[in-house]
């Protein structure tokens, strides 16, 4: 089977930020010896003594080696905003840290300290009553303030989560995932402007959906039904456009297929001489295991160039992660993901 599919810098493996648009930290341990040997003693049989015992050694206070600080984030830290339900409840989680040379994964980098990185990160960014901007397309949407603590998962595999509750303008009422940054992070873009949902696009995404498999020669039984997910957005040059998730024999959520199945991602533009055309493509028939299946979350700025991040959100077998796609030499590709293929094993982790 034949799959074209963007490649990934996983993390752990360097890429240049400047070019590339992001990159992932590698933490490296050090591994220590040391040479044992063994040597005889010559036994002789008495009557037993009693046993003096060792002196008990005193430590000064002032010998003592305090712990090294802990390796908490410096830059500025894009999170994720999910609205939970209608009532405008939502939880918020770090996506990365942004730093002038990198992209970095949130989380302590010692198994030893998770639960006291975890308590610290708390502490600085997850208070109660602590308010964060939100943005929808770079534009300020509304206000997410943290009502509790929601942190899942153990040791190096933590996710760091609050749930609290939104305020949004009217311009972003009917959006449920938004980028947030601390305050002072960002400034405030123009208004949100989202192309209104055109009922013909449903079609069109079908038709550019079953092109792009047949194009690349992706083998399986494509039957396209209705979007798992579909989204208007003013993306690439044109007036609008938008971007699309069909789920075949699946769903759009943590969990394996029964047997095989597709999925379908791709973003679309506009032009009024050419119609609708892809700008991006990405799909894979696959089984349990294989499962990858892609949300668009939002564009965001995070190199200051004209060209906005896509922030997209992927789907395993039991597990989510974050992808970020950019431009590189020209190309759309995934230029940073945040899966880490050993926290998966520790099992299921929701949204």
């Amino acid at each position: 089977m034949n799959k074209r599919r963007a490649p990934l810098l996983q993390p752990g493996r360097g890429a240049s930020w400047a070019r590339s648009g992001a990159a992932v930290l590698l933490a490296l341990g050090a591994l220590g010896g040391c040479d044992v040997q063994w040597g005889g003693v010559d036994v002789k049989v008495r009557e037993p003594e009693e046993l003096a015992r060792p002196p008990v050694v005193e430590v000064a206070l002032d010998t003592v080696v305090p712990a090294p600080p802990l390796e908490l984030p410096t830059g500025p830290i894009l999170f994720h905003v999910h609205r939970s339900d209608p009532a405008g409840r939502a939880v918020i989680e770090p996506v990365a840290e942004l730093s002038p040379e990198e992209l970095r994964l949130v989380g302590s980098r010692e198994e030893a300290r998770a639960d006291e990185y975890a308590a610290e990160f708390n502490n600085r960014y997850f208070q109660d009553g602590q308010s964060y901007p939100l943005y929808g397309e770079g534009a300020r949407v509304g206000t997410f303030y943290v009502e509790a603590l929601a942190t899942t998962g153990a040791g190096l595999c933590q996710t760091l989560r609050a749930t609290g509750q939104l305020e949004l303008r009217p311009s972003a009422a009917n959006r449920d995932e938004f980028a947030a940054w601390a305050p002072g992070a960002r400034s405030e873009a123009d208004s949100l402007v989202t192309p209104a949902f055109r009922a013909d696009m449903v079609t069109l995404a079908q038709v550019l959906a079953r092109r792009g498999v047949t194009q690349r020669g992706i083998a399986g039984r494509w039957r396209f039904g209705s979007p798992a997910d579909l989204r208007p957005l003013k993306v690439g040059r044109g007036p609008r456009g938008f971007a699309v998730t069909f789920m075949v024999r699946d769903a759009l959520a943590v969990g394996s297929p029964s047997d095989s199945a597709g999925t379908v991602f791709l973003v679309a533009d506009f032009d009024p001489a050419r119609g609708y055309f892809p700008l991006y493509f990405d799909a894979d028939w696959y089984g349990a295991g294989e499962k990858r299946a892609l949300e668009w979350l939002d564009a965001v700025d995070l190199v200051g160039d004209p060209e906005r991040e896509w922030l997209l959100q992927a789907y395993g077998d039991v597990a989510t992660w974050y992808e970020l796609v950019g431009l590189t030499d020209g190309a759309r590709s995934v230029v940073w993901t945040s899966r880490r293929p050993l926290c998966e094993a520790q099992g299921p982790r929701n949204r």
